[in-house]
């Protein structure tokens, strides 16, 4: 049996790829199962591919594997169902190491709050200062003032005088004897 290639027309015709690849296995007059024997794809992914679900699929790069040995499998240009499939998804898109379709991205939650770092310091900054004001403002207001005494510095001893004798006194050492050096001769 000869390969069945669409051509570019046909493929824009078609409504999706999955109906493409409908059609040639029923054309070819394989069910999934033989499908998935054949590939080794398993039937779960081949029925996604032919619903084109490609969302539910792993990464764009399994998925363009897939399609290529699928459509090999099937007898159709793998070339150009893997960038019909690229087309369908507006193209890839690659970050770092990780690679995901553009629908994939478009698709994907936005992040709920983004704010450059710089922004954030100078709303951090300005609070702070705001709060130690307020706070400082707030106690000079319900602070009464305190009269000021003269000190008086010769009143007071420094050191207390205890009333009692300490429990412990050394005694005095005895004076050492001195010895006179014998007279020489």
């Amino acid at each position: 049996m000869g390969k069945c290639r669409p051509s570019v027309n046909r493929l824009i015709q078609m409504e999706s790829i999955g109906e493409i690849l409908r059609e040639a296995r029923h054309q070819k007059r394989a069910s999934l199962e033989d499908a998935s024997r054949a590939t080794r794809i398993k039937m779960e992914i081949l029925e996604q591919l032919e619903a084109d679900e490609f969302d539910r699929l792993a990464a764009p790069a399994y998925t363009k594997g897939f399609l290529k040995l699928y459509s090999e499998y099937l007898g159709l240009d793998s070339q150009a169902m893997v960038d019909a499939y690229l087309r369908s998804q507006g193209g890839l898109r690659r970050q770092g190491l990780h690679v995901e379709t553009e629908r994939t991205v478009r698709a994907r939650k936005p992040p709920e709050l983004k704010l450059p770092l710089r922004s954030v310091g100078v709303v951090v900054v300005g609070l702070t200062v705001a709060v130690f004001a307020i706070v400082l403002i707030k106690s000079h207001s319900h602070r009464a003032p305190v009269p000021v005494e003269p000190i008086v510095a010769a009143a007071v001893p420094l050191v207390p005088k205890a009333d009692f004798d300490a429990y412990y006194q050394p005694k005095p050492a005895p004076a050492p004897e001195l010895v006179e050096p014998a007279p020489t001769k």
